[in-house]
């Protein structure tokens, strides 16, 4: 137990994805985060990288290497939005958000469709449209309990 407690207080806080998904390629900066997804090499769709994933839900393949990792877009396009007036305690509202459609870098025609919140435009159906051409980009939600910052993915107008 002393050694944990030993190990703990050596760490130091950092950089914490929110979710598996969000790629940081240096620990230290949110400079070329990029979110992840997995293409099944057998009918070739893409979904968001879920490490315990061992089934295709389109094919059913299963095999050991069913998945392999691909890099989505910073580019995207609303799908759908809604303007969200009630939410968490602590989270400012209004806010926006959307399902994205993202493509696969280098295979515009796979596509992948990420829930997130839409920045840096009025919560209000004049500024915010399905079809709104949107860019990704990393950004610290909250420090967690230890000390750690929490990495999400919003996007704003393109």
């Amino acid at each position: 137990m002393a050694t944990k407690t030993k190990e703990a207080a050596e760490t130091k806080p950092g950089l914490r994805p929110m979710t598996e998904y969000i790629k940081l390629p240096n620990a230290d900066s949110l400079e070329g985060a990029y979110l992840e997804g997995m293409q099944c090499k057998s009918c070739k769709i893409v979904q968001l990288y879920v490490r315990t994933r061992r089934a295709c839900p389109a094919c059913q393949g299963h095999d050991a290497e069913q998945f392999t990792p691909v890099r989505l877009s910073p580019e995207g396009e609303i799908w759908i939005y809604t303007i969200v007036h009630q939410s968490w305690p602590g989270i400012t509202t209004p806010f926006v958000g959307a399902i994205i459609d993202v493509p696969v870098e280098g295979q515009a025609d796979r596509k992948v469709a990420v829930r997130a919140n839409v920045v840096g435009v009025e919560p209000d159906p004049k500024h915010v449209k399905m079809g709104m051409k949107v860019r990704a980009k990393a950004a610290i939600a909250h420090k967690d309990g230890e000390g750690n910052e929490v990495v999400v993915f919003e996007y704003e107008p393109a």
